[in-house]
């Protein structure tokens, strides 16, 4: 059952998405359709932040392909 998360929490969370979002795009980057549904299910309080980063990794792996890099762990 997905963690209820209170009105204060919630605009916490957007904002941290909103930030990484405006840092991406200053990069000419836009995220994904996908990208934008995690982050919305992260700020919807569905995921924690460690829950946001593994449903991400494995979006990428999907979509990308596993990325392998010297000394890069990714569990």
């Amino acid at each position: 059952m997905p963690a209820v998360i209170v009105d204060e929490k919630r605009a916490l969370r957007a904002e941290e998405i909103e930030n990484a979002l405006a840092s991406v795009r200053l990069e000419g980057l836009e995220p994904s359709e996908g990208t934008k549904r995690i982050f919305q299910r992260y700020v919807d309080g569905e995921l924690t932040a460690d829950e946001m980063d593994l449903a991400m990794a494995e979006h990428l792996d999907r979509e990308y392909g596993p990325l392998r890099l010297p000394r890069h762990k990714r569990s």
